[in-house]
């Protein structure tokens, strides 16, 4: 190596050297001229983070709460503990307590889990003419999901016209297209 390279690479290094001081005094004139912005920001940024989990923790806790509180009114409608609570925590979960311990409204709400537990015992068992009968049922709340769970079924059974011809059973406004609508593209290629 000649002087001279050694020279240019010296110049090099303290022409690098400069650049990094020029750098940290330039970043030091910025923290002078808007450190007050930056520990602001910082500091809001520190506080609207805890006070998020916070609300979250508290909300989780009133839902607790609330649950707790509604298992025991359905245990025991009288209690004014929890109703109390439930008032002050979730009043539509409130409602929906007083709605299941009126007598009334008992042979309603029984007629829905026997349903939904006959649809739910036809499908375990894989049994279409109990989901058949189920699905004829005047006013069965999950009507559209159960024609849907009957062409899967079908399809299972390798039954891929019956499959067809059942999904066709489903309205065009029923939430239940989207999972139609994949099951019918799947059964174009059977």
């Amino acid at each position: 190596m000649s002087v001279k390279e050694h020279v240019d690479f010296l110049k090099e290094e303290i022409s690098t050297e400069e650049k990094f001081f020029e750098g940290f005094f330039k970043l030091e004139k910025v923290w002078e001229k808007y450190k007050l912005v930056i520990i602001g920001g910082a500091t809001l940024a520190i506080v609207a983070f805890a006070g998020i989990n916070i609300n979250k923790y508290l909300e989780t806790q009133n839902k607790i709460k609330a649950n707790t509180a509604f298992n025991i009114l359905l245990e025991n409608p009288q209690d004014a503990t929890a109703s109390a609570i439930l008032k002050d925590t979730n009043p539509k979960l409130l409602k929906v307590a007083n709605h299941l311990a009126s007598k009334q409204n008992t042979a309603v709400n029984l007629k829905f889990i026997d349903e939904i537990s006959s649809f739910n015992m036809a499908i375990d068992q894989n049994d279409l003419e109990k989901l058949n009968k189920t699905i004829l049922g005047s006013k069965f709340l999950l009507k559209e999901y159960a024609i849907f769970q009957k062409a899967l079924m079908q399809t299972l059974n390798l039954k891929y016209t019956d499959a067809k011809e059942t999904l066709k059973l489903i309205p065009t406004n029923s939430p239940v297209l989207k999972l139609s609508n994949k099951l019918n593209h799947y059964l174009l290629t059977k």
